[in-house]
């Protein structure tokens, strides 16, 4: 089979479609696969390919075996120290309601709620509570099982930038992530900054992350 990459919109299309086919989780459940890829999908957030939702989120946990469970775990009920995640999500609701939140200055990134392992105040901590909340009202999730580590974290990588080069399936006007600090993930409509700009699947990778999800 050739190698040659399919359009982004073909591709960002039958990526949506392949996963169409999952079911779609509210929370953890004995069903998610202990190695593996989660995408999330966000309520208001629908792609243009005719298939249902947008997938706002491309998420893994590279570097350890048998942890998707707790990855997920991380993201609903963590903190935002341990979730990068939670930390978009958060400084974005922050942002929403006040931009000059002292919880957020000096400037995007830099303030005690989006700097990493930097501790929250009596100001924002509640908004760990608020993010819990959004997460489990507001968001749902579908998995796909990836044993290898190599191969999951290359898909990872390919999946996110393919879903962000895709020219038709966008962000809505009133996206939270429009208010996160992150330029790349205001620009991708992904609640993802790393890997947006990587290099997309190609043909056979495309085929390959379908038999994933077939299987």
């Amino acid at each position: 089979m050739s190698n040659h990459p399919t359009s982004a919109e073909e591709t960002c299309a039958r990526i949506h479609a392949a996963l169409s086919s999952l079911p779609l989780w509210r929370s953890i459940d004995a069903g998610v696969p202990s190695d593996g890829l989660y995408f999330f999908y966000e309520n208001g957030e629908i792609n243009l390919h005719g298939t249902g939702a947008r997938v706002v989120r491309v998420g893994n946990h590279p570097r350890a075996v048998g942890r998707l469970g707790n990855r997920l775990r991380n993201h609903y009920s963590g903190n935002k120290n341990g979730s990068v995640f939670r930390k978009f999500l958060g400084g974005a609701l922050i942002r929403r309601r006040n931009p000059n939140d002292p919880c957020l200055l000096p400037g995007p990134g830099r303030g005690h709620w989006e700097r990493q392992d930097a501790s929250t105040c009596n100001s924002c901590r509640p908004v760990e509570q608020e993010v819990s909340r959004l997460l489990r009202e507001h968001f749902s999730f579908r998995c796909v099982k990836i044993v290898s580590r190599n191969e999951r974290n290359r898909m990872e990588q390919a999946l996110i930038a393919s879903l962000a080069s895709c020219p038709r399936c966008k962000a809505s006007a009133t996206w939270l992530g429009r208010c996160a600090d992150s330029p790349r993930v205001q620009q991708s409509g992904l609640w993802n900054s790393d890997f947006v700009d990587s290099v997309p699947l190609t043909s056979s990778e495309l085929v390959r992350f379908e038999n994933f999800v077939e299987s």
